[in-house]
């Protein structure tokens, strides 16, 4: 497997001296410091940098701890960007709840390393940053959940798990927009089974009139656009997914959301990010390695038979063991970003940023081992409501401004659960075991059939999943590494 090309920061510093249109920040005249991140890039420097240095800009904006000279913080508004105030809590930099929480992307997206997924610490709070003043309760008084609270997840291999959506709403979509031609020609209704990589989506009525019924479509928005971010499937790229976050957990707005010149949250800081530190955030992060599968070893008899047992108890019907590309070139932005709302995000495809994902990202042929559906289930019940530990209220509505049910969550990838603990959509589950026996709803025959295995076979199904981990890729800082000397010998040696 090839790993990606990285260079260091000093790398797009040397290459700011010698284009002029990169710009160098100061802090504003009130604050005697300087930036975390002095250089920003627009999208024309952008596509006139070569691929290392694209992945090197993305590294150093993902693990910089941003400061208040960058813009961080967002002290006049909430995360929808609505004013806040009076807030008895608009003087401090952080808070747990409502955001800002972090001050860097790899602050809580670091196991095994940048880019990878988050500690139970790391646990964020979706939708309080939504919240007027901001909220300062975690658990209502009999201890249920007052947010919908999300454990970090890795985003090694996003770039083909993005392309996986795209391919997967262009068949669906492609299957719809046959039905309504059939419809028109006919004069009557036509049903059309809507199936994508072998996914069934369930099925729509197309009628004559060019309208149609969407009340049988199962596991995606009616709009048929395959969301593969978050654990309830409610963002399309890794471009959307990355410019809700820098506003959410540190209060950096990018200017293509959030207008150029403006200074929406009341900061002091204009233009905080621009397109070009988007477009080279989101490729780092989309050009990360693909998960592997570890040569078992000395268990290899005992990961031989789980994985087979993984199969023989119906675990991929939903965790599909692979799903294949029709194109391996991947370009950012993905042009069916929304333009509009709450959720606008770069799609302007004319300034496309394109690689080919086997020679940046290990990935081997057209197969994309993700052990995903990259479809939405119900998977608890009252018989194992561990994974419906959801409040009833709010819902968590989709970058199509669809509520999506408190017991339906996006099939889990399970190309990284060897070294992505701890588990769960909570990450209260501190076992592979337990997340699966927590399974109900839709899962719950193949749970009673997980269940009903010799105790050592249900051993050998988690030895096989230990082995689908996260890869270590050289020259990944972790947060706190980047600029750091390295540590010179104990004291007395």
């Amino acid at each position: 497997m090839k790993t990606i090309p990285v260079l260091c920061a000093a790398a797009v510093v040397g290459l700011a001296t010698r284009a002029a249109a990169i710009e160098l920040r100061t802090c504003p005249p009130d604050i005697h410091d300087t930036p975390a991140l002095g250089v920003h890039l627009s999208q024309a420097d952008v596509l006139r940098m070569p691929f290392p240095q694209v992945v090197a800009a993305g590294q150093r904006l993902f693990v910089t701890d941003f400061n208040a000279c960058d813009g961080a913080g967002r002290p006049g508004t909430n995360g929808g960007i609505a004013p806040r105030t009076p807030d008895p809590l608009r003087g401090p930099r952080f808070t747990r709840l409502s955001g800002p929480d972090a001050s860097s992307c790899a602050g809580c997206h670091n196991q095994p390393q940048a880019g990878g997924a988050g500690d139970f610490v790391a646990n964020v709070f979706v939708l309080a940053q939504n919240a007027t003043p901001v909220s300062g309760t975690m658990l209502n008084p009999d201890f249920t959940q007052t947010w919908l609270e999300r454990n970090t997840l890795g985003m090694f291999g996003s770039g083909a798990i993005e392309l996986l959506g795209r391919e997967m709403t262009h068949a669906l979509q492609e299957e719809r927009t046959q039905a309504l031609a059939r419809a028109r020609a006919s004069g009557t209704n036509v049903t059309v089974a809507l199936v994508a990589k072998g996914v069934s989506f369930g099925s729509l009525v197309a009628h004559p009139d060019g309208s149609v019924d969407t009340a049988g479509v199962v596991g995606v928005d009616p709009d048929l656009v395959v969301k593969p971010f978050s654990r309830k499937g409610m963002m399309r790229s890794v471009r959307e997914f990355t410019v809700n976050a820098f506003n959410q957990h540190h209060g950096m707005q990018a200017v293509e959301r959030f207008g150029a010149g403006t200074d929406p949250d009341g900061d002091g800081v204009t233009d905080e990010l621009l397109v070009g530190d988007v477009t080279a955030a989101s490729i780092f992060q989309e050009a990360l390695p693909v998960p592997v599968e570890m040569p078992p070893g000395w268990n290899a008899r005992a990961v031989l038979r789980g994985r087979r047992l993984f199969a023989q108890v119906g675990c991929t019907s939903c965790h599909v063991p692979a799903l294949p590309l029709e194109s391996t070139i991947f370009c950012d932005p993905d042009p069916l970003n929304p333009s509009t709302g709450p959720f606008a995000t770069f799609n302007d495809t004319s300034q496309s940023y394109c690689f080919d994902l086997r020679q940046t990202s290990g990935l081997r042929g057209n197969m994309v081992a993700a052990y995903t559906d990259l479809k939405r289930h119900v998977i608890c019940d009252a018989s194992k409501p561990q994974l419906c530990n959801e409040p009833t209220s709010p819902l968590q509505t989709s970058d199509s401004m669809q509520p999506v049910p408190r017991d339906e969550f996006l099939t889990a990838k399970l190309w990284d659960v060897g070294n992505s603990a701890p588990w769960g959509h909570r990450g209260d589950l501190d076992t592979i075991y337990a997340a699966i026996v927590a399974h109900g709803g839709e899962a719950a025959p193949v749970e009673a059939a997980f269940e009903g295995l010799q105790a050592a076979d249900q051993s050998a199904v988690v030895a096989f999943l230990k082995t689908l981990v996260m890869p270590i890729v050289p020259n990944d800082p972790n947060p706190q590494q980047a600029g750091s000397p390295p540590a010179g010998p104990p004291a007395g040696d």
